[in-house]
């Protein structure tokens, strides 16, 4: 792995990847639509090479003819929560037309690994039909994935992404909602106390993506044309999230159940799968939210 594209480069998975890919001194380059907001890639990356995307397939044509890359990282996508006719348009540019055009543009080129990343909103539980809009227009991209890689142009896995948390993380989820009341000794509003979740500390999760780059280089049959989960090893819940951040932090959290609106669809029987083979989580979650607020230097 010497050249590599990575898609969704402003996002925060995206950045720790990329500041992860740089520090092994592999050349990085990114997509980004030109209204994108990189400032935050650039403090962490300042050296990453950037091409524009103006919707256009000649313009992934031509990164891919500049950059002549091995890998392609395929983190790019859009997500809303409820489906709601307006997001419709967005969901589909963003999670199927970009990334079909990237792969079709990969057919003529040095491309040689595809690294597909998805969500466990693809499935809701053991009956694996997609949660919401966000999660069937995933599953779609997936279909379009199989048969590009079926040409045997280049090969292709993709990881299932579940909770992610970790330092400098300005995403409006969970772990920023607690971490906030921690600061502020507001009431935090939560939708129920046993939705299941699987959260990952942020380098576990890069570390997944490393290893399966090195995997479809040097043991392909392992893992080509299938789905991975990146999630932590059991299962908890948003009580069990809040109850360990107490314990770290040696802070009470005030919470009032049914204040933040739940989902239309919650999962209740949330989708495990299959990790990657060599790869599992180093760091538990009261170990990872302890690092997490390390990094910030919090001093709780």
């Amino acid at each position: 792995m010497k050249t590599v594209v990575v898609t969704g480069a402003n996002s925060y998975l995206g950045i720790a990847l990329v500041e992860r890919l740089t520090q092994m001194n592999i050349s990085v380059h990114i997509v980004a639509r030109p209204k994108s907001d990189i400032s935050r890639l650039i403090q962490k990356a300042p050296n990453v090479n950037i091409h524009n995307y103006n919707g256009k397939q000649s313009s992934l044509e031509k990164l891919l003819e500049e950059s002549h890359p091995d890998t392609i990282f395929h983190l790019a996508g859009k997500y809303y929560r409820e489906d709601k006719p307006e997001y419709i348009t967005s969901l589909i540019d963003s999670n199927i037309t970009f990334g079909s055009q990237l792969l079709l543009a990969s057919l003529n080129s040095s491309v040689r690994n595809f690294i597909n990343t998805g969500s466990y909103f693809q499935f809701s539980g053991h009956n694996e039909s997609a949660v919401n809009f966000y999660g069937a227009t995933k599953n779609s991209f997936n279909e379009i994935l199989n048969y590009y890689s079926s040409l045997k142009k280049f090969q292709s896995t993709t990881l299932i992404i579940f909770d992610t948390f970790g330092p400098d993380d300005w995403r409006q989820k969970l772990f920023q909602a607690i971490t906030k009341a921690i600061k502020t000794n507001e009431v935090m509003p939560i939708p129920a106390e046993n939705i299941p979740m699987y959260p990952v500390y942020i380098s576990d999760v890069i570390d997944c993506y490393i290893l399966a780059a090195q995997k479809l280089a040097s043991k392909p049959n392992e893992i080509i044309n299938k789905c991975f989960a990146v999630r932590g090893n059991e299962e908890t819940s948003i009580k069990e999230v809040i109850r360990i951040f107490e314990q770290v932090t040696d802070k009470k959290i005030l919470t009032e159940i049914g204040a933040w609106p739940a989902s239309t669809r919650e999962i209740k029987n949330i989708w495990r799968g299959s990790t990657m083979a060599n790869w599992s989580p180093k760091y538990n979650l009261a170990e990872g939210i302890k690092k997490m607020f390390e990094a910030h230097n919090e001093g709780y």
